[in-house]
């Protein structure tokens, strides 16, 4: 808007009216449409594949000018919006599965796989709850594993060190990412437990087979609790932290595994009945 209170229009420059009103923009698009449709009709006797091109274009200016005008170019007729919308949507390809017809927030692929997801999630979690409840590692636990660092006599090298076991990162843990990390502390650094430059992470197999490896390792104290948060097993992360709606296109669409799922996925999704969202060949 000037300083004068008159709209200008971006596009013709005109006042009076923004682009969205803008009746010369209008009449362009109605013609592009007119000359794209002219152009396929043309090419449809040479070359089948150019009138293809020159359709879809045309498509794409007819979809323009009605949302612009509620009339279609085609027949001459007033649409409804409800209409207009119905055929703006028929050319909107989804970004998750990328079909064409929805967008994502209506996409039943999504909603699907996240099904598909969280039983995942809950039959690792109850694996990985068992192993933990079998080893009796638990936080508060005291650990010994050979480690690369300084020993208590300032020796470099491997030595056997003692480590107390601080929490357990559950939140972490699911049917995307299926370590279960360990946080621990040296013995020697337990006074500045809070300072998380000398808080480590170790994944819990990883944990389990360093201590099993050297038979002069004392077994782990069997203190603290190896229980989660409440409701963790059947719990899972929220459906757009699992499929992400940002990052690149590739973050974003559908995960191969999930489209063309392998046959113990696809036994989750035929008790779940959802057999229509998969390719299941």
């Amino acid at each position: 808007m000037s300083w004068s209170g008159t709209v200008t229009c971006s596009h013709c420059y005109n006042r009076g009216h923004n682009k969205r009103k803008c009746p010369t923009l209008t009449e362009s698009i109605l013609r592009d449409y007119k000359d794209h449709m002219a152009a396929a009709a043309d090419a449809l006797e040479r070359n089948g594949e150019v009138a293809v091109g020159y359709t879809q274009n045309a498509e794409r200016y007819r979809m323009r000018y009605m949302k612009r005008t509620k009339i279609d170019p085609a027949t001459g007729e007033k649409v409804k919006n409800k209409t207009a919308k119905a055929e703006r949507m028929k050319n909107v390809t989804c970004g998750y599965c990328q079909q064409t017809g929805h967008t994502r927030r209506v996409c039943e692929a999504v909603k699907a796989d996240y099904q598909i997801y969280l039983v995942e999630t809950r039959q690792l979690r109850e694996n990985v709850l068992a192993k933990v409840r079998e080893s009796g590692i638990g936080a508060g636990s005291m650990v010994a594993f050979r480690a690369h660092g300084y020993n208590s006599a300032g020796e470099w090298g491997t030595h056997m060190d003692l480590n107390y076991v601080k929490e357990y990162r559950w939140d972490t843990c699911d049917s995307h990412s299926v370590s279960l990390p360990v946080m621990y502390v040296s013995h020697k650094n337990l006074h500045r437990m809070s300072d998380p430059y000398h808080v480590q992470t170790i994944n819990f197999n990883a944990l389990v087979e360093k201590m099993q490896e050297d038979s002069a390792a004392p077994a782990a104290s069997l203190a603290g609790s190896v229980e989660p948060p409440e409701g963790w097993v059947d719990g899972g992360r929220s459906l757009k932290e699992v499929f992400p709606t940002k990052g690149s296109k590739y973050d974003r669409q559908r995960q191969y595994n999930y489209a063309w799922p392998n046959d113990e996925r696809k036994e989750i999704i035929r008790s779940l009945g959802l057999e229509e969202n998969y390719r299941m060949e």
